[in-house]
């Protein structure tokens, strides 16, 4: 195993080394930045030394072209512009100043000497005239003079070119621009004419002076005015090149810098860290030597103390060197005493864990008991349903059923209607969507409704029921029919669990401050158990879970009805003296101000029905039919469809006035079906009826979006029925013709 001296050296290397690195990083940066900086400046000074060229040039220019206005060129006699022109030629670094006569190019006056017989440049004549503007040629070779550079300008007489002047610049005039700039001696300078040729150079002049630069120069001259890169110079050195390209005269300065230039200073500063690095790592190793030791040392001290810890001894402080290896010493002496206390908290985990175990596996027994009383109480009411149908069939074709069988077939249909309705109600619980309908309403009205609902089975089973209400009305504020099915099923749940022939009594109250009213509904039952009555109110409870009990149920009713009590701003609770001593539950409602009592609404069966075309369009085929019978029962005109797209076709032709459409069928589904029906002028006075088995919120939203008038859960009442067609025959705004 590595010693802690050699630790400590190792972190001496990963503490100067990283430093080193990144300082190197940083000198590397700042070298960049520096030569950013530098090539920056080069190319100001390139730019400078253009701007310093076209201004000569301008120069040149400016004096010819004032030249150019005096009317002194056009007298026959040209000895006082000629003494105009000495002048000008004196103050200016030119040779000479020739004016030539535009149309024959022939030499007029030469304030260098004798005239000769022909142009000095003809393509600098051609080109003025041409262009009538001022041109500078690049360097070209005179047989007498050597190598020059000629700037002429046109005399304009009569908007056209009369004359050129032209005056000769030696290229060793520009050379004086690369001397008042002090290019190090280090570096290379040219300046290139339009065509790219050198015509001044800070070294070697003589030698390079009318060539083309490397050829990687020219290229890039030729694409771009400015630029930087790594090239090299005429003379095959290695350098760092720029270049900045006049757009007024196209000629060019280019600066050539040696990398040794450039990178000395990093050179030098990359040196020193060395040695710096060098030197901090001998005085780290020393050190690391030096202090390594009196770790070792604690360490040591700290090897007892943490091996009695380790076997459950009593821990004696260690005697160490530093202040860390103290407080790891004292430590020691807690983590023996925060152990025991771990193992204890690591028990009551434990303990908390299993419960929290046996909790979830009691829930989820509850679900399995759940599942198999819903299997349970479906299958009660299936088997008198089968059992009558056996008895109709018995009878024969043609013979009116047993008198009591009509009655089984509907108890247990509406038993079987009951517990789809609890359950549809539990999820919207679940799912917080559980509502209500608010209106004014009279407790009186809730009492008698809920009465009519739970007394088929008080009086199947002989119940003795009591009712004491208030004389005057107790008007409330809520959901007229919810009320009357928390009532009726504390009813009904107070005749299931009362033996036959018990007592059952109902109990209304007005209290005073708050203005509440308070309904009572005890029994003499089997009562609740002490243990068991905390838990009545959870849905899926079910106190007596044996298989010979005579009542069942899913366990959702009393949590339903506490949460219907709430929605209308009440309580409800349950008490019991115990087993088998009855039990009482108890319901607060808040009273209003308002005594209006609800309208009454005349039986829509009463009034005769006219005939009516109606479609019927449901894939269930039995459905579809008995539904049919209903309706031709009822003295309308029907025609069925099972599916969709039949059902489109049909109605072109039949042009119903109302119908009962499914919403999940083959072919087109009734949503698209109630679409093409809306869309259809001549079906825009038939009313549209969902008659389906979804019931969401979000299924009854979707129908009115899609042109449906109702929505209607199955299965669909005789009475909802009835009232339908009612509806329809007293539209006003309809025209039937049948």
């Amino acid at each position: 195993m590595p010693t802690i001296r050699f630790r400590l050296a190792l972190l001496v290397f990963s503490c100067v080394l990283p430093a080193a690195i990144v300082s190197a990083f940083l000198i590397y940066d700042h070298y960049r930045v520096e030569r950013a900086s530098l090539l920056g400046e080069a190319m100001a000074t390139a730019r400078s030394m253009v701007s310093v060229v076209d201004r000569d040039f301008d120069t040149v220019i400016t004096a010819l072209s004032a030249l150019s206005v005096s009317d002194d060129i056009d007298e026959t006699d040209l000895a006082e512009f000629r003494r105009q022109a000495t002048n000008v030629h004196a103050i200016l670094p030119i040779t000479e100043i020739v004016l030539y006569d535009a149309p024959s190019r022939r030499q007029l006056m030469n304030t260098a000497g004798p005239l000769s017989a022909g142009a000095v440049n003809p393509g600098l004549l051609r080109d003025v005239m041409r262009t009538a503007q001022p041109v500078v040629t690049g360097l070209t070779i005179d047989g007498a003079k050597g190598q020059t550079i000629t700037v002429g300008v046109p005399v304009m007489r009569g908007g056209a070119v009369r004359y050129v002047l032209a005056a000769q610049v030696l290229p060793a005039a520009l050379g004086a621009i690369l001397r008042d700039q002090q290019i190090p001696a280090t570096w290379r300078a040219s300046i290139l004419d339009g065509d790219l040729r050198i015509v001044a150079r800070n070294v070697d002049i003589e030698r390079y002076r009318g060539t083309l630069p490397a050829p990687d120069l020219v290229e890039r001259m030729r694409r771009q005015l400015e630029d930087t890169f790594e090239g090299s110079t005429v003379d095959g050195k290695p350098v760092v090149m720029l270049y900045s390209r006049s757009t007024k005269s196209g000629w060019s300065v280019t600066l050539g810098i040696p990398h040794a230039n450039l990178a000395a200073g990093l050179m030098r500063t990359l040196e020193s860290l060395i040695i710096a690095t060098v030197v901090l790592l001998a005085l780290g190793l020393g050190m690391a030597w030096l202090v390594g030791g009196r770790i070792a040392h604690s360490v040591q001290a700290l090897i007892g103390p943490a091996t009695a810890l380790g076997t459950g001894q009593h821990v004696q402080p260690a005697v160490v060197d530093f202040s860390e290896a103290q407080q790891v010493a004292d430590s020691l002496v807690r983590a023996a005493a925060a152990l025991d206390e771990a193992r204890g908290r690591a028990d009551n985990e434990l303990r908390e864990r299993r419960a929290a175990q046996e909790a979830l596996q009691a829930a989820d027994r509850r679900k399995d008991e759940f599942l198999a009383t819903l299997a349970h109480e479906l299958r009660n009411p299936m088997a008198p349903l089968v059992n009558a149908l056996e008895i109709m069939r018995l009878g024969g074709p043609g013979k009116p059923p047993p008198p009591n069988v009509l009655d089984i077939i509907g108890r247990q249909l509406q038993q079987m209607v009951r517990l789809v309705d609890d359950l549809l109600d539990v999820s919207r619980i679940t799912t917080g969507k559980l509502g209500i309908r608010t209106e004014p309403i009279v407790l009186q009205d809730v009492v008698t409704h809920s009465l009519e609902t739970a007394g088929p089975l008080i009086t199947q089973r002989r119940h003795a029921l009591s009712v004491n209400v208030p004389d005057e009305p107790v008007p409330l504020q809520g959901d007229p029919t919810r009320l009357a099915q928390v009532l009726s099923n504390l009813l009904n749940n107070a005749a299931k669990y009362t033996p036959n022939g018990g007592r059952i009594a109902l109990n209304a109250v007005r209290l005073q401050g708050p203005d509440r009213v308070r309904i009572e509904i005890s029994d003499n039952g089997i009562g609740i158990a002490a243990g068991v009555l905390p838990q009545v109110f959870d849905i899926f409870f079910q106190a007596d879970r044996s298989l010979g009990r005579a009542q069942a149920g899913l366990g959702i009713g009393l949590s339903l009805a506490r949460r219907l009590v709430e929605l209308h701003g009440g309580t409800l609770t349950a008490s019991s003296p115990g087993k088998d001593l009855g039990s009482t539950f108890a319901l607060e409602l808040p009273v209003t101000l308002d005594t209006a009592a609800p309208a009454c609404v005349d039986d829509a069966g009463a009034a005769p029905l006219p005939q009516l075309r109606v479609l019927v369009a449901d894939d269930n085929i039995d459905h579809a039919n008995t539904l049919r019978t209903l309706l031709i029962a009822a003295g309308q005109t029907v025609t069925v469809c099972y599916d969709g797209l039949s059902a489109l076709r049909s109605a072109e032709t039949f042009e119903p006035q109302i119908a009962f459409l499914d919403i999940g069928m083959p072919r087109m589904d009734g949503y698209e079906l109630a679409r093409r029906l809306r869309a259809d002028p001549r079906q825009r006075d038939c009313m549209l009826v969902a008659v389906t088995g979804w019931g969401q919120e979000k299924d009854q939203q979707d129908s009115r979006a899609a042109g449906f008038h109702r929505h209607i859960v199955k299965p669909l009442a005789p009475t909802q029925l009835r009232a339908l067609l009612q509806e329809r025959a007293s539209r006003a705004t309809m025209h039937d013709t049948v």
